[in-house]
C-alpha cells in the first residue's frame, strides 16, 4: 500500500533535517576550540548579512531597548547576536565529544552558584536566550547537581530527540514542554533543580501576563512565579545566565537570587525575575537573542507606533 503524501513529506523532511546534524557531528567535535570560536564568528557575520528577516527583526527590537544608541552600535550588538547564536549551536556539537571534560575545562560555575546550589531546598534556575542558554544545565550537572530542564519540540521528531540527546548526555532531565507541569512540581517537591526559560512570549489566552521586560511591557510567561507559588515550602529562584568569553571559555556570571515574599502575588513575583533578567542583559548587551518577537503583543489603549513593526494590539478571548 502507499504511503500517504503528508507521511512521506514528514519522512523526506525529518532526513532532510538530520543530514546537517549527521555532517556537523562528524566534523564540528573535532575542530580545535580556538577553530570553533572563530568559525562562529565568521557564521554570525554571514548570518548578520544574509538573513534577511531576521536582521530586520533583530535591529528592530534593537532601537526598541536602546532608542539612544548610535546606528553603529547598534549594528554592533547586531553583529554579536548574531556570532553568540552561530557559538550556541556549533557548541552543541562541540561538547558532545568528550563532554564531562570538556565543560570543566571551559566552563566556569563560580562558588556563589555552587554554593547556592548546595543549599538545601529547592531551587529554580532561571536565564533567557541570553549567551549560551544551552550550555547552563550541563555545567550544573558536570559540577554534581542534578538537574531537570524543560525542553521545546524543534523541527520533526527526530530532531527533537537528536537535541534531546545533546541535553541529556550528562544526565540531565528533559520533559517536554506538554505535560511538564507534574514533574515539575514533584522534583522541586523532593528538594531538586529545575531550569525554567524566562524571557518567552506567552499570548495573554494561554496564561501570559504583562510584565515590564528591558523597559517595555511584554506579555510573559509566569513559569518560574508560578512554580515558586505552588510549592508551600522554602524555594530560591536563581537568575543568570552563562557569558561567552572571547577565548572560548564560558562563566556563568554572579547569580542573582530571588526569595518570594510571603502574600506577594505572582505577577510581582514574575516582574522580579523580569527585572533580573533585564539587568543581565543590559549588562551583556550583544549575547541576547535579539531576532525574536518578544515584544508582539501591545496592550489595549497603547499606541501601536510605539512598538516594534511585528507587533499587534492583544485582546482577551481574542
Amino acid at each position: 500500500m502507499a504511503r500517504k503524501p503528508k507521511t512521506v513529506w514528514l519522512s523526506l523532511r525529518a532526513q532532510l533535517e538530520c543530514l546537517p546534524i549527521s555532517l556537523a557531528l562528524m566534523t564540528i567535535p573535532y575542530l580545535s576550540r580556538r577553530q570553533v570560536v572563530a568559525l562562529a564568528r565568521i557564521l554570525g557575520k554571514i548570518g548578520s548579512i544574509l538573513d534577511f528577516q531576521g536582521r530586520r527583526l533583530a535591529l528592530a527590537n534593537i532601537a526598541y531597548v536602546f532608542p539612544k544608541l548610535s546606528e553603529k552600535r547598534q549594528r554592533l550588538i547586531l553583529l554579536g547576536c548574531y556570532r553568540n547564536i552561530a557559538r550556541v549551536l556549533l557548541d552543541m556539537f562541540w561538547f558532545s565529544r568528550n563532554s564531562q571534560e570538556r565543560i570543566l575545562e571551559w566552563v566556569n560555575l563560580p562558588h556563589e552558584w555552587k554554593k547556592g546550589l548546595d543549599t538545601p531546598g529547592p531551587k529554580i534556575i532561571v536565564t533567557s536566550h541570553h549567551g549560551n542558554w544551552e550550555l547552563g544545565g550541563h555545567a550544573v550537572l558536570a559540577n554534581g547537581f542534578p538537574l531537570l530542564s524543560v525542553g521545546k519540540d524543534l523541527g520533526s521528531a527526530a530532531t527533537t530527540a537528536k537535541l534531546n540527546g545533546f541535553r541529556s548526555r550528562l544526565g540531565q532531565e528533559i520533559v517536554s514542554s506538554e505535560g511538564a507541569i507534574m514533574p515539575i512540581l514533584r522534583t522541586l517537591r523532593k528538594g531538586g533543580n529545575v531550569a525554567l526559560l524566562a524571557d518567552q512570549y506567552l499570548n495573554l489566552n494561554k496564561g501570559g501576563i504583562w510584565s515590564t521586560f528591558l523597559g517595555h511591557p511584554a506579555l510573559t510567561a509566569p513559569t518560574p512565579a508560578f512554580f515558586a507559588q505552588r510549592i508551600k515550602r522554602n524555594i530560591l529562584i536563581c537568575v543568570g545566565f552563562m557569558q561567552a568569553r572571547p577565548d572560548g571559555h564560558y562563566r556563568c556570571v554572579k547569580p542573582i537570587f530571588i526569595a518570594p515574599i510571603e502574600g506577594e502575588t505572582i505577577e510581582e513575583l514574575t516582574q522580579r525575575v523580569s527585572d533580573a533578567s533585564s539587568r543581565l542583559i543590559r549588562r551583556f548587551p550583544t549575547q541576547w537573542l535579539y531576532a525574536y518577537k518578544r515584544w508582539r503583543g501591545i496592550p489595549e489603549g497603547a499606541d501601536p507606533k510605539e512598538y516594534p513593526f511585528y507587533a499587534h494590539v492583544v485582546k482577551k478571548n481574542s
